[in-house]
Parts: structure tokens; C-alpha cells; sequence
């Protein structure tokens, strides 16, 4: 694994965010330095990379259990969806620390899509453990992931300038051709 990590070179991809985070780094640094308090900018680049890509992937691993949610059986899909989501919402963490992503995730450009993801994914878990062999169980869990997928999407979309109004803008362009298909 070192091998690998040493043949990509991470410091020229890490040099102008690293430049960004000498300025913010007063501000979080401390609390970060604190929690992870042996690790570089680098490492702390490379355990948030690595929480999101294994996030990710139990995530998609989840998707091989689709037909037991079909058949009745939601708990193996949902679970792994479920953690998959919360490793890699917590890789963030070791860029800046819990604190400051949680404030982060609650700014006034993101409390909609975090309050929208975060209660998608305590109602997932709801229906899932709570709601056994409930009629509908099954579409109203796709219908819950379907959301957090969709809110942790524009959440991520709230940090690239100006991607929420090319989104916007796209998903109504498609909505037209499909509205003028029916027509």
C-alpha cells in the first residue's frame, strides 16, 4: 500500500489545497491537531480519501443485496447502505475535524440538503428495524435511500461553485424534452 502511495505523487495534487488550508489552518488546526495530533495535512488528506472510498464502496456493496430487500428481507441492504453513508460522511473528519463539519454541514447553503439527508437516513433505520413485515416496506426503503442519495448529492453540490444552479438547470431542461415527449 505504501508502494502505491509513493509512486502517485500527492504532494504536487495536495499543493494549492494545502496553500487554502495554511489560511483556515489556525482556526481548525488545533482541533484537528488535537483528535489526530501525529498526523500531516498529507496523511489527513489521504484517511479522509480512504474513509470515503471504503464509505463508498460498502455503500455499492449494498446494492448485492437489493433482492433481499425485494423479497422482504430489507436489513443486509439497508445496513450496509447505512454504514457505507455514515464511514464516508465521518472521512471528512480528519480534514477538519467533527466541530467544524458539523457546522459545516448545518451553514444556511446547507441545512436543507443535511437536515433532508440526516432524517432520510434515522427514517431508513426507522422503517427498516422498526417496521417488520409492513406492507410496502420494501419500495418505501428504496423510496427513503433514493432521498438520501439525493440530498447528500446536492450537499456535496453546495461546495463547487455555481453546481446547484448548472443542476438546477439541467434537471429542468430534461424535464422540458420529457414534458414535450408527452405532449
Amino acid at each position: 500500500m505504501s508502494a502505491m502511495l509513493g509512486s502517485l505523487d500527492l504532494d504536487s495534487f495536495l499543493s494549492p489545497l494545502q496553500s487554502r488550508e495554511k489560511s483556515q489552518a489556525s482556526q481548525g488546526e488545533e482541533e484537528v491537531c488535537d483528535m489526530f495530533p501525529s498526523l500531516t495535512y498529507k496523511h489527513r488528506v489521504i484517511g479522509c480519501a480512504s474513509c470515503m472510498g471504503v464509505g463508498y464502496l460498502i455503500s455499492f456493496g449494498s446494492f448485492f443485496r437489493f433482492g433481499s430487500l425485494l423479497m422482504g428481507n430489507p436489513v443486509p441492504f439497508i445496513l450496509n447502505a447505512t454504514i457505507g453513508s455514515l464511514v464516508s460522511l465521518g472521512g471528512s473528519f480528519f480534514l477538519v475535524g467533527p466541530k467544524k463539519q458539523i457546522n459545516k454541514m448545518f451553514h444556511e447553503r446547507r441545512r436543507i440538503a443535511t437536515i433532508l439527508y440526516l432524517g432520510s437516513l434515522f427514517l431508513t433505520l426507522v422503517v427498516a428495524f422498526a417496521f417488520h413485515n409492513v406492507p410496502g416496506q420494501g419500495p418505501l426503503l428504496i423510496l427513503l435511500m433514493v432521498c438520501q442519495y439525493v440530498a447528500i448529492g446536492w450537499y456535496c453540490l453546495s461546495y463547487i461553485p455555481f453546481a446547484r444552479e448548472m443542476a438546477q438547470r439541467l434537471f429542468n431542461r430534461v424535464y422540458s424534452e420529457l414534458a414535450d415527449d408527452e405532449s
